[in-house]
């Protein structure tokens, strides 16, 4: 089951662009090449360009638009090697409790994905939140198989990924931009796959509380980036960063909501969305 259900993640998470005949740029090369040094090769290409892979005898069906837009974007080659990181590390058995434990985090992934066996909790209509196995930037979707062979509960799942995310965020700078005397949050973490999913923390209220208050604001258009502002700043910022959460969210290969997000002791609702034109 799991095999199976990872083909449908890394379509959603890696895009549609094609790699066949002309097509065989830099990107598809270098991903290629990668993939032979992990012991893996690419079995076939069908009509519509998606690349196939097969591993111990299951067909796994990917593409590089996404992988392909943040290159371009970036010149970054660590996106190609990072997708064959993600093969392989998918592909490879979790290991047990004790040793993955202390890895237990939440990512955030929009809701048009089918999130299926794995464990997740939606957030908005938008976004949910998945919990995951990270290490060293790579990630692996924990499923409901992973919990029961670890014999714990998704209660205890949830309790660790909270107590990880604290003590990393003890670790986190919470920096900010001083506009019209005006603070304008951001986080500043070396995991820059885990910056929104911080603002999930349990002590996040504790930590943003001198320079922000509470309820706060923040918005994620993307894992890797978001902006803090406090509720008595809302009019202000809303009103002027549309743009760039509509440009991050376009141009990311990982985008979460153009939402703009409070976070209460209710719980976090959103209060309004940016549009994103096509």
């Amino acid at each position: 089951m799991r095999k199976i259900e990872i083909i449908i993640l890394l379509i959603f998470m890696f895009g549609l662009f094609g790699c066949n005949g002309q097509k065989k740029d830099f990107v598809f090369e270098k991903f290629k090449t990668e993939l032979g040094k992990s012991g893996l090769k690419i079995d076939s290409i069908d009509k519509e360009d998606f690349v196939h892979i097969n591993i111990d005898g299951n067909d796994l069906k990917i593409s590089l638009e996404n992988v392909r837009r943040n290159y371009e974007r970036d010149s970054d080659e660590s996106h190609i090697t990072d997708l064959v990181n993600l093969i392989t590390s998918y592909w490879s058995r979790i290991p047990n409790w004790e040793i993955s434990k202390n890895k237990v985090y939440i990512q955030l992934f929009p809701n048009d994905i089918e999130f299926k066996n794995f464990i997740n909790e939606k957030v908005t209509d938008e976004f949910s939140k998945v919990y995951v196995v990270s290490e060293n930037e790579k990630l692996s979707w924990i499923s409901k198989e992973d919990i029961k062979g670890w014999k714990i509960s998704e209660s205890e799942l949830t309790k660790q990924a909270n107590i990880n995310a604290d003590k990393l965020l003890a670790e986190t700078k919470i920096n900010f931009e001083i506009i019209e005397n005006r603070k304008l949050g951001v986080i500043e973490v070396e995991r820059t796959s885990l910056k929104g999913s911080l603002l999930f923390a349990p002590k996040m209220k504790e930590k943003l509380n001198k320079d922000f208050g509470f309820p706060f604001y923040a918005v994620i258009p993307v894992r890797d980036f978001c902006y803090i502002f406090s509720e008595k700043d809302f009019e202000f910022f809303s009103n002027r960063i549309g743009e760039v959460v509509v440009e991050e969210y376009k141009n990311s290969g990982y985008p979460i909501t153009t939402e703009i997000l409070k976070f209460t002791e209710n719980g976090i609702k959103s209060v309004g969305k940016y549009p994103v034109k096509k």
